[in-house]
């Protein structure tokens, strides 16, 4: 089979939709040998910031020479993305050749029973995880899916666990209160595994079912401190310590970056209680080497372009926050694509401000809002365009920037994915 039709029919098995449960992947799992009870592993949860947070562990654990299998979602521009291991991308044969080693497993479970069938999710995350056992790795670094106690990761063997700031998201899947969503992502703590979250309204929640697990706590704001002492655009000089302190640089832009940077230091700092060797320099060179695509990314000057995959409000709020610091005399051209279950009003009211002009846009999914929606929220703040197609908007607002313009692609990771494609600098 091509890689593209491969690719295709992979694909296909969103049409089973998000099935939170462990018993379906856990059968899949056990069916190829249990990969994911081979190697220990950091899981981490959160509603914003989970993924630069397992960027910044994966440059730290390679950094002090340990073999990192790095897992996330979703992808910005290719499916590989997904997979990494020394911080490459998985193949494009090994991906073909294990969906071919799943799908037997997928389709006999299906046969078996409707309840059964493997969900897009549970077969990448059993791709990912036999991948990473035949990479010999020395330990992964596992972002969550969605929410936690139920999501298709909660299997891994936990060294740490971590659970960054929790917002409200897929209210219809985790409860509608940050109270509720929170015990969903506190579901990955286990039974005496150190775990690491940040000073917010959900700490309650996390440090009661830490205290019934016996799990011990760091919370990155009170036992690990942090501050900026200089950003520009190029990254940000930290200073980051549970008693003694580091001195850090992180290519990383954006207000919310140090509190992510604070999180995984945190978390290699308990590894390191573990006895995991993790010196002080490989920690700084970690994050000297670290890279996330898409989070607040410069990918062109004259004019600049920033790409950011603020996808909710809370996310847009911090976004606006670092267009203020970095711009603070210049209004931003938008070029916005959202998807249809998130807060566009909210997303409105935080970037609507700083807009000196929004192009709406929408990017290839049928979940995203349409381009009179995103007219309707931000009309109020600015004039508003709209061009469907997300390269088409950007090379638009490209050519009618002036040199001291700054345009942001945001909204949405779909959107920001193929703004890279377009521009570059997401491999």
């Amino acid at each position: 089979m091509e890689y593209d039709a491969l690719l295709k029919e992979l694909y296909g098995l969103e049409r089973f939709g998000i099935k939170l449960g462990l018993e379906t992947v856990r059968e899949l799992l056990a069916r190829l040998g249990s990969p994911h009870e081979a190697f220990p592993a950091v899981h981490v949860t959160g509603t914003n910031g989970k993924g630069s947070v397992c960027a910044f562990l994966d440059a730290i654990l390679r950094a002090a020479g340990y073999r990192v299998g790095l897992y996330t979602s979703p992808h910005l521009v290719k499916f590989n993305e997904r997979i990494r291991v020394d911080g490459r991308m998985i193949l494009d044969e090994d991906v073909a050749r294990l969906y071919g080693e799943v799908k037997p497993h997928m389709e006999a479970m299906a046969a078996e029973s409707e309840t059964k069938q493997p969900t897009f999710f549970e077969v990448t995350t059993a791709m990912a995880f036999r991948y990473f056992v035949e990479r010999d790795i020395d330990v992964a670094v596992v972002e969550v899916g969605m929410g936690g106690r139920l999501d298709a990761t909660n299997v891994v063997r936990p060294e740490v666990t971590a659970i960054t700031r929790i917002g409200l998201e897929h209210t219809e899947n985790l409860g509608k209160t940050i109270e509720r969503i929170a015990r969903e992502k506190a579901g990955i703590l286990k039974p005496g595994v150190p775990v690491v979250t940040v000073a917010q309204p959900a700490l309650k929640v996390v440090q009661a079912r830490a205290a019934e697990l016996g799990c011990p706590v760091t919370v990155v704001g009170r036992d690990v401190r942090y501050s900026r002492t200089a950003f520009d655009l190029q990254g940000q000089d930290l200073v980051v310590g549970d008693g003694a302190s580091l001195a850090l640089r992180i290519p990383l832009l954006g207000s919310f970056q140090p509190e992510n940077a604070a999180t995984a230091c945190a978390i290699a700092l308990a590894m390191r209680g573990k006895g995991w060797e993790l010196p002080d320099e490989a920690i700084v060179r970690g994050f000297e080497n670290a890279r996330w695509p898409g989070r607040l990314q410069v990918v062109r000057d004259d004019p600049v372009v920033l790409v950011d995959s603020a996808h909710n409000a809370q996310a847009a709020g911090a976004l606006a926050e670092s267009l203020q610091e970095l711009f603070p005399e210049t209004k931003v051209t938008f070029v916005l694509g959202v998807l249809n279950d998130k807060d566009l009003a909210g997303i409105a009211g935080h970037l609507g401000p700083l807009a000196a002009r929004v192009i709406a846009t929408r990017p290839k999914t049928p979940r995203a809002f349409e381009q009179e929606d995103i007219r309707n929220a931000f009309n109020p703040f600015a004039p508003v365009d709209a061009i469907p197609d997300v390269k088409e908007a950007l090379t638009a607002a490209i050519k009618n920037a002036g040199a001291d313009d700054v345009i942001v692609v945001t909204g949405s990771i779909y959107t920001v994915g193929e703004a890279l494609e377009l521009l570059g600098g997401w491999e």
